[in-house]
C-alpha cells in the first residue's frame, strides 16, 4: 500500500502549491484595490476627474438648451421684429461650451510623478528574422512617450536575410528623418544569440549614463505611457532591479492560441501577481519590462550560457539582494506562437533552460549571502517544481498499472489518501479550483462549441506540455512525434487511473470495489 501513499504525497505537494499561489494571488488582488500601485492610483484619480468634468459639461448644456427653449417659447405669437443687441461683448451672454472628450495621449497625470526629473532610458529591440513584424515595433515604439534628449531606441538586429534587413533600414531612417532617436546595431556573428545582442547593444552606448533599459521582442505593441507607468516605481525604488508588466494577446482565435493564452493568463494573474506580492524570486519574462542598468552590472550583466537568459539574470539580481516588482496593471499586447512548430520550439526553451539553472546555480543558491534561508528554499522550490510536474505525469501512467497487478485496490487509508489527492490535482490541473474552472468555462463566448473547444484545449496543451518536457529530458528531436502521441492522453488518462478501480464491480463478485472481496 506504500504506492498509493507515495503517490499521494506528490499529488498533495502539487495541488498545495498552486492553491496557495492562487490564494496568495486573490489577497494581492484585493491588495492592489485598495492600495493601488503609484501609477494605478494617479490613472484611477485621472479618470475619475475625466467623468465629473464631461457630467459637469453635459449638465451645462443640458441646462442651456432648456433656456433656448424657454426663450423661444416665450417669443411665440410676437410680431416678428429685427432685435440689435447693443451690450458690449464683456456683457454678453456667455453659453456654455458643448462638452470636449479629453485628449486621449494626456498623461499628465504620470509625468506629474516625476517632478521634472526624468531619467535616461535606452529601449532595446533585439531580433533575428522577424519578417512581419520589424518595422512595426520600431515605429510602436516610436510612439512611446517620454523626453526626447533622455530617450534612445536601440535596434539590436542580427538577421540574415536580405529583405528583412532592408525592411529594418528603412523603418530605421523613417524614424530618424521624423526625428526620432534611433540606433542600429548590427554584428558580424550572433555569439549569445538575444543576450550577446544587448551586451552589444549595452556596450556602445555605456559611457552614455542611461539607468534603465527597456526590453521588448518583435511582435509586442507597448501602450505609448509604458516607461510612465514603469519606470516610476524604480525612481522611488533604489533597490529594484526590474518592472515586469502583463502580456495580453492579439490573436488568440485558434485552438492552440487560445489554450495558450489561457495558461499564460493564469502564469501573469496568479503566479507572477502572487510571487510578486509576498516578495518571493520571481523571473523576468524576457520582454515588455525595465531593468536597471545598475542591477544588470552587479549581478555580471546578460550571460548566453543557458536557453534563458532572462529567468538566469533575474536569479542572479535576487541572490545579490535585489528586488522586483510585478505590474498587472499595465498591459502589453503580443502576438502567441500559431504554429506547433513555433510552440514546440518555444515551449523546448522553457522547460529545458530551468534546467540548465538549476545545474548552473543550485550552488549559488545555497551560499548567496544576500538572502535568508526561507528565501533559499524558495528558490530551489520554483526550479525543483519542474521535476514535480513530471512526476504527476509518470504518476498518472504508473497508478493504473500498479493497482491492476502489483497493488490490487482495498479501501482504506492510504487509497482513500490517494483517491483525494489525486482528484484534488485533477482539479487544480485544470485551472487549480473549481471556481477559477466554472469562471473560466463561462467567461468564454456563450457558444457550445467554444466550451468544447476550453476542455479539448486543457487536455491538448497539456499533452504537448508533456511532450516538451520529455523532449527537455532527452534532447532527441526525432522522438517529439512518438512523445505527443504517447501524453496525448495525459489528463484522461490521469483521471482515469484515479477513479477508475473505485468504480468498477470485482471481477469475483457482484460487489464494488469499495467492499473488501473474500477471494
Amino acid at each position: 500500500m506504500w504506492w498509493y501513499i507515495a503517490f499521494s504525497i506528490i499529488f498533495t505537494i502539487y495541488a498545495v502549491d498552486l492553491v496557495f499561489l492562487f490564494v496568495a494571488s486573490l489577497f494581492a488582488t484585493i491588495t492592489e484595490y485598495f492600495v493601488p500601485p503609484i501609477t494605478s492610483a494617479a490613472t484611477r484619480a485621472y479618470k475619475k476627474q475625466q467623468k465629473r468634468n464631461a457630467a459637469k459639461q453635459q449638465q451645462q448644456a443640458a441646462v442651456a438648451k432648456v433656456q433656448l427653449e424657454d426663450s423661444k417659447d416665450a417669443h411665440k405669437g410676437q410680431d416678428v421684429s429685427i432685435m440689435v443687441d447693443t451690450r458690449s461683448k464683456q456683457q454678453a451672454v456667455k453659453m456654455p461650451d458643448s462638452p470636449v472628450k479629453a485628449a486621449g495621449n494626456d498623461f499628465s497625470h504620470l509625468t506629474d510623478l516625476y517632478n521634472g526629473e526624468f531619467p535616461k532610458v535606452l529601449i532595446q529591440l533585439p531580433m533575428y528574422n522577424e519578417d512581419a513584424h520589424c518595422d512595426l515595433i520600431i515605429q510602436r515604439c516610436c510612439k512611446i512617450k517620454w523626453p526626447s534628449h533622455r530617450l534612445l531606441i536601440q535596434v539590436c538586429d542580427d538577421s540574415t536575410r536580405e529583405s528583412v534587413r532592408q525592411k529594418v533600414d528603412a523603418a530605421v531612417i523613417s524614424a530618424l528623418e521624423q526625428g526620432h532617436n534611433v540606433q542600429l546595431v548590427r554584428r558580424d556573428n550572433r555569439s549569445g544569440y538575444k543576450a550577446g545582442a544587448m551586451v552589444d547593444g549595452m556596450s556602445r552606448v555605456e559611457d552614455q549614463g542611461f539607468e534603465y533599459v527597456a526590453i521588448f521582442d518583435a511582435d509586442f505593441e507597448p501602450p505609448e505611457d509604458f516607461l510612465y507607468q514603469a519606470v516610476i516605481h524604480m525612481v522611488r525604488d533604489d533597490n529594484l532591479a526590474f518592472v515586469q508588466t502583463c502580456w495580453t494577446f492579439t490573436n488568440s482565435d485558434s485552438l492552440l492560441t487560445w489554450a495558450q493564452k489561457v495558461g499564460l493568463d493564469f502564469h501573469f494573474a496568479v503566479e507572477q501577481r502572487a510571487r510578486s506580492f509576498l516578495g518571493h524570486f520571481f523571473n523576468f519574462n524576457g520582454t515588455a519590462g525595465v531593468w536597471r542598468v545598475q542591477a544588470i552590472n552587479d549581478a555580471g550583466g546578460w550571460e548566453s550560457d543557458t536557453v534563458v537568459e532572462d529567468m538566469d539574470l533575474s536569479l542572479r539580481v535576487y541572490l545579490k539582494g535585489w528586488r522586483s516588482i510585478y505590474l498587472h496593471d499595465v498591459k502589453c499586447p503580443n502576438e502567441l506562437p500559431s504554429t506547433l512548430s513555433a510552440y514546440k520550439t518555444q515551449q523546448f526553451r522553457w522547460l529545458s533552460g530551468p534546467m540548465q539553472i538549476v545545474r548552473k546555480s543550485f550552488k549559488n543558491i545555497w551560499y548567496s549571502k544576500d538572502i535568508g534561508f526561507l528565501s533559499k528554499l524558495n528558490c530551489y522550490w520554483f526550479f525543483c517544481r519542474y521535476f514535480v510536474f513530471a512526476v504527476v505525469t509518470m504518476v498518472a501512467l504508473l497508478a493504473s498499472p500498479i493497482i491492476l497487478w502489483l497493488d490490487p485496490w482495498v479501501w482504506g487509508f492510504p487509497t482513500i489518501y490517494f483517491l483525494v489527492s489525486a482528484n484534488v490535482a485533477v482539479v487544480v490541473y485544470f485551472y487549480f479550483t473549481i471556481f477559477s474552472y466554472v469562471f473560466l468555462l463561462f467567461s468564454v463566448v456563450g457558444q457550445r462549441t467554444d466550451r468544447l473547444n476550453f476542455a479539448v484545449s486543457v487536455v491538448c496543451l497539456s499533452a504537448c506540455e508533456s511532450s516538451m518536457l520529455a523532449q527537455a529530458a532527452t534532447t532527441d528531436g526525432s522522438t517529439f512525434l512518438a512523445t505527443v502521441l504517447a501524453m496525448s492522453f495525459k489528463s484522461l488518462v490521469h483521471f482515469a487511473c484515479c477513479n477508475l478501480h473505485a468504480l468498477l464491480p470485482c471481477e469475483h463478485c457482484s460487489t464494488w470495489n469499495g467492499r473488501q472481496c473474500a477471494k
